[in-house]
């Protein structure tokens, strides 16, 4: 990241991390990113002084221009990434959020890394009139606080297209993520949220539900979940593509661990016959827990 453009989400990240009572995840986490950026930030600037003093050793238009500050040294050493658990923690509190220090930085975050360590992950769109499984979960969907701002994930959710001012908030409290209806006084509702890259539950996988190309989860408890995904890294069924292949590997974890991670490139391919039964699957299916472990062990 260039020098200039440090400034503004180094100001925002220790603001924040300033505010934080001692030992918060988000804290440590917003420290670390403001140290991480400025050296990555002094690193880039010192290659351009060094380049440019070189040219003008060499007798280039280098030779003509003078430096007018030069970056003061760095006196920490390099800073020591969080573990997986307190980013994690981190996101969550700052996501929870309704102030603009707390939007400033997971704009930030955005940038940086896509919000990889965020709780939620790909954002998709669900229409009522699609199937009984999509109805079944808009049922448990209630009005988001109206006299409030929004959350990080809220605006995430009202910056994606969003246009009608009839639109209305909502959120599962179930999933603990906003969901937004658009324009409901215009025709069936769709209704757009966010996945999770974890479902927070111990209740194992009881089954899967594929319904108008998406991907539902059903614990042994009742409770329907879409499935964990990952932002740009989709999942789907009914074709020989990589979003089934993604699939068929995250429905072999949760099968073990239903709290395991959405599936990340470079995992470990799931067996061929459980592929194979997701590939071949039709537009509308339910495979019992049974069923799977069946396809699983071939």
């Amino acid at each position: 990241m260039p020098a200039h453009d440090i400034a503004t989400p180094v100001t925002a990240l220790t603001e924040l991390a300033a505010d934080e009572p001692d030992g918060s995840p988000a804290a440590e986490l917003c420290w670390y990113l403001a140290r991480e950026v400025r050296r990555r930030g002094h690193a880039s600037t010192t290659r351009y002084i060094a380049e440019l003093r070189k040219n003008a050793a060499d007798g280039g238009d280098g030779a003509h221009l003078v430096l007018g500050a030069v970056p003061a040294p760095l006196l920490r050493p390099e800073p020591e990434e969080p573990t997986e658990m307190v980013r994690r923690a981190g996101w969550l509190s700052i996501t929870e959020r309704r102030d603009v220090l707390a939007h400033r930085v997971a704009a930030f975050a955005q940038r940086w890394d896509g919000g990889r360590d965020w709780h939620t992950g790909a954002l998709v769109s669900v229409r009522t009139d699609a199937c009984a499984t999509a109805r079944e979960w808009a049922t448990r969907l209630v009005p988001a606080p109206a006299d409030q701002p929004p959350t990080v994930l809220e605006k995430r959710l009202l910056d994606n297209g969003h246009e009608a001012d009839s639109d209305v908030l909502l959120h599962d409290p179930v999933a603990g993520v906003p969901v937004l209806q658009r324009a409901p006084d215009t025709g069936p509702a769709e209704l757009s949220t966010c996945t999770l890259q974890r479902l927070p539950t111990r209740s194992p996988l009881a089954a899967l539900i594929l319904s108008a190309g998406t991907c539902w989860m059903r614990t042994e408890d009742q409770t329907l979940w879409l499935a964990p995904e990952r932002d740009g890294w989709g999942i789907g069924y009914g074709y020989s593509g990589n979003g089934c292949l993604a699939l068929a590997r995250l429905v072999d974890v949760l099968l073990d661990d239903i709290s395991a991670p959405a599936v990340r490139p470079g995992d470990p391919a799931a067996p061929r016959a459980l592929f194979e039964l997701l590939r071949d699957a039709p537009d509308t299916a339910t495979y019992t827990r049974a069923q799977l472990l069946a396809a699983r062990a071939g």
